[in-house]
């Protein structure tokens, strides 16, 4: 059970009317004695503050750090997994919220982060960027940290998506945390919420499914397709497919 291998791909784009782009990502694979660990994460500068690019960076930079220097002790002692990866979420928050104390601004992201190692997947996630599991069927392995409030536009009042929780808000802060075993042929996806705004579950299980064999083009034919639509937002996802 310990031989997968893992490919992977990523794309980020501002977007059709946005001048920066606050998302950030990274994706690693290495091998680790029989098999692939890789590491998959998504952050999302919260619309409307400052320097939503910043946040989302240090997060990023943060869980590149965690590559370099931390997972390597959980070879063999992968119980330890979760909980490090939580130790680096709160590393996360309280730089975000140092920078926001410095600058004296208000600044946040959300950070979805899947690592997977041997045969099982590991997830730590806050926010509305998402996991998911393609194979022939799709399936949502994380929770929006979000809820629906009223906005008043031009007199009129619209429901409008509000994150309930995200990093760089307060010091404490509740993540969504799950583990479930992978099988070969399996694809996950770490996407913005920019991607699934715009495209539908059964329409990305359709596009993937398509180029399941090419992740490139899976990525590619997925951004053209919410840039076509005219989503606004900033967008960016992930693919990685599990082999034997």
């Amino acid at each position: 059970m310990g031989n997968f291998k893992i490919n992977s791909f990523g794309i980020s784009d501002k977007g059709i009317v946005k001048a920066v782009n606050q998302d950030s990502f990274v994706y690693k694979v290495v091998e680790v004695q029989d098999a692939h660990a890789g590491l998959f994460a998504v952050a999302d500068g919260v619309g409307g503050l400052k320097d939503g690019e910043i946040s989302s960076a240090i997060a990023i930079s943060n869980f590149n750090k965690w590559w370099n220097c931390d997972f390597r002790n959980f070879y063999n002692d992968t119980g330890k997994l979760i909980p490090s990866l939580i130790e680096c979420f709160t590393k996360c928050n309280e730089e975000i919220m140092s920078y926001s104390r410095l600058k004296n601004v208000r600044t946040a992201t959300t950070l979805s982060v899947l690592f997977i190692h041997k045969n099982i997947y590991y997830i730590v996630h806050i926010g509305d960027s998402r996991i998911y599991k393609v194979t022939r069927k799709i399936e949502r392995l994380t929770i929006d940290h979000s809820c629906l409030v009223d906005k008043t536009i031009n007199g009129k009042i619209y429901k409008q998506s509000a994150l309930t929780e995200c990093l760089g808000n307060r010091a404490e802060i509740n993540y969504y945390c799950a583990t479930g075993k992978i099988s070969k042929n399996d694809i996950f996806m770490v996407c913005s919420d920019g991607i699934y705004k715009t495209i539908g579950e059964n329409e990305i299980l359709e596009m993937v499914s398509k180029q399941k064999m090419d992740l490139e083009k899976a990525c590619e034919s997925i951004i053209n397709e919410v840039k076509d639509r005219g989503e606004t937002d900033n967008i960016t996802l992930i693919l990685a497919r599990i082999s034997k």
